[in-house]
Parts: C-alpha cells; structure tokens; sequence
C-alpha cells in the first residue's frame, strides 16, 4: 500500500509503527525548530534510530515532510463526507466540523503546526497534492455554510465566511496550549458560538 506515493506496508506492524514514530519526531522538530533548520541527522537522533534508518523508510526529508503534511489533512478528511450525514440540522454540521477540528489538533498539534507553517517547503508534485485535499476539505465547509444560510446568499460570501471560520480554528496554533486550563471542548465551544453567533448578527449579502 502507499500514502499518496510514500511506501505505507500496513502488513508489517512493526514498518508501520517506525513509520509513524519518525513522522511524529519529525513534526515537533518542524513544528518548533522549522522544517530548513531541521537536519535528517537531527531527525535520527531524536527518533533513536540511524541515518540510514530514516532513509530507509523515506527517500528524503521533503518525503517525510509530505507523508506528515498529507496524513493530518487526511485526518480532518476521513469519513467526514458520512459523518456529517448524520446530522439533519446544518447548525449541528458546523458544530462537529469545528469540534472535530480542534480535536485533532489536539492530538496532533506539531503536524498541524508543520502544515500551517511549513508546507510551503515542499516540492510543488507532493505542495499541489496537499492543497488539492484542502481544497476539498474547503468545499465541504462551503457546503455546509450554503445549506445553514440558505438560498440567496452570494458564492463570495459563502467562501469568505469558510476562510474567515478557517482562520479561526487555524491561527490558535499561534497560542493554544490544549496541555493547559482550556480543554479542546472548551475552546471548539467558544470558536463554534462565536463564529454562529457572528453569521447570525452580520449581513448575509
């Protein structure tokens, strides 16, 4: 099996388990030093393994840089599509998408951070592949908002709101520590009211 071109031998555990342990070591390294300040002599140190080792799982550090970019994106991604089905009212679609957001980033705060910061490091081929599956993470929230406002609401608005909701689930790795007082519930609750609460106060044309 491959991850968008990456090897990904789901068969052998144990690949498997080495393949995410050298992503995860990679991302805090490019979520705090910065992908061009991280060296793959640095990753193999901090992952306990040999150089040769991480070239054995990846051609090249731009490779591990795309499998963690293209792995969180597929996160926010999988099943969303069948997962918002279950929901009739779209107020409740905007509620999951928002809370199902920052729980991921939660859990995975250094490979959202590498994404948000770092992704522009990568060669176009594996840069295009991740904006491509953003963008369908965009049109689903576009959808989304378009079902909640209704008819008779321009697309440019619709996509303003998206971004502007965007911004707001996006720039808190700027500051958010989900380790301290505010829990990832807490804060996906102040986001989700904000953002409801302004679309219901502000023009929608």
């Amino acid at each position: 099996m491959t991850k968008r071109g990456i090897q990904f031998d789901t068969a052998d555990p144990k690949h498997r388990q080495r393949i995410i342990k050298i992503s995860e070591v990679a991302a805090e390294l490019f979520g705090t030093k910065g992908y061009l300040e991280t060296s793959i002599d640095d990753i193999a140190a901090a992952a306990r393994v040999t150089k040769g080792g991480v070239y054995y799982y990846f051609k090249s550090k731009a490779e591990i840089l795309y499998f963690i970019c293209s792995t969180y994106v597929d996160t926010d991604m999988e099943s969303l599509e069948q997962s918002l089905k279950r929901f009739d009212a779209s107020i409740e679609k905007i509620k999951f998408i928002v809370f199902r957001h920052i729980e991921h980033y939660s859990m995975y705060e250094y490979s959202a951070k590498t994404l948000l910061n770092e992704s522009y490091c990568l060669p176009t081929r594996y840069f295009k592949r991740v904006k491509s599956r953003e963008r369908e993470y965009l049109q689903i929230v576009k959808s989304v908002l378009s079902e909640y406002l209704g008819p008779g609401v321009k697309k440019s608005v619709i996509t303003a709101l998206a971004f502007s909701l965007f911004g707001l689930l996006n720039w808190i790795y700027s500051w958010y520590d989900p380790k301290k007082s505010l829990k990832p519930k807490e804060l996906s609750n102040i986001i989700f009211q904000l953002f409801v609460n302004g679309i219901k106060a502000g023009p929608r044309s």
